[in-house]
C-alpha cells in the first residue's frame, strides 16, 4: 500500500507538472492522492514545502536512470561517451516526463524556486568526456562545458517540445519514431550544421 507522503509527492510531481508552482491547486493534489489536506502540513509544512520535495524527488529518479548510463559512457571515447550519455539523458527524462513540464513552468515564470542546479552538480562524467575530447581536438577547445550543457539541456527539452510540432509543417521530413528523432538532434549537438559522414 502507498503511504501518505508518496501518494502526495506522486499527485504533486503531475499537478506541478501542468499548472507550475502558481497554478498547482492544492485541494486538487490531495484528491489526486487521495488523502486528507493536513498530511501535505504533516509531511511538507506547506505547499512550498511540497513543491520543493517534489523536485527534489523527480531530480533524484532523474539521477537515478541517468547516474549508470554516465557511469557507462565515462569509459568510452569522448564523441561515442557523450552521445550514449546523452541518449540515455533523452530515454531518462522520457521516464520522468514531469522534469521536463516543472523546469519549463520556473523558466517561463522566472522564478527559480528549486530545478536549477548549481555549477558542483552538472554531470561531472559528461564534463571529463567533453574536456578529453577538447584536449585532443575533437571539441572546440574554446566553449566551455557549462554552454555545451546548457545547449544539451535546451535540445533535450526542444527536441520533446517541438519536433512532432514542426514536422506537421513539413510532413514526412522528420522521422516517426522517437529514437531516430533522438539520433538526430544528437547529431546536431555533436557536429552542427555542417556536413558529415555517418
Amino acid at each position: 500500500m502507498t503511504d501518505s507522503r508518496t501518494a502526495l509527492l506522486d499527485a504533486a510531481a503531475e499537478e506541478f507538472a501542468r499548472h507550475g508552482f502558481k497554478g498547482a491547486r492544492v485541494q486538487e493534489i490531495v484528491r489526486r492522492a487521495g488523502v486528507n489536506e493536513r498530511m501535505i502540513y504533516h509531511h511538507f509544512g506547506s505547499k512550498e514545502g511540497l513543491y520543493r520535495a517534489t523536485v527534489q524527488e523527480l531530480r533524484r529518479r532523474t539521477g537515478e536512470l541517468w547516474r549508470p548510463v554516465l557511469a557507462e559512457a565515462a569509459g568510452r571515447e569522448p564523441v561515442d561517451g557523450v552521445r550514449h550519455a546523452l541518449r540515455g539523458l533523452f530515454v531518462t527524462l522520457d521516464t520522468v516526463p514531469q522534469m521536463i513540464a516543472v523546469m519549463l513552468h520556473e523558466w517561463l515564470s522566472g522564478e527559480w524556486r528549486s530545478t536549477m542546479p548549481g555549477p558542483d552538480e552538472l554531470p561531472a562524467e559528461l564534463r571529463k568526456l567533453y574536456e578529453r575530447g577538447q584536449d585532443s581536438g575533437i571539441f572546440a577547445p574554446d566553449v566551455p562545458f557549462e554552454v555545451v550543457y546548457g545547449s544539451v539541456i535546451g535540445s533535450v527539452i526542444s527536441t520533446n517540445v517541438f519536433v512532432d510540432r514542426f514536422g506537421e509543417f513539413n510532413p514526412g521530413s522528420i522521422p516517426a519514431d522517437r529514437a531516430a528523432q533522438r539520433e538526430l538532434a544528437i547529431d546536431q549537438l555533436l557536429y552542427g550544421m555542417g556536413a558529415r559522414d555517418r
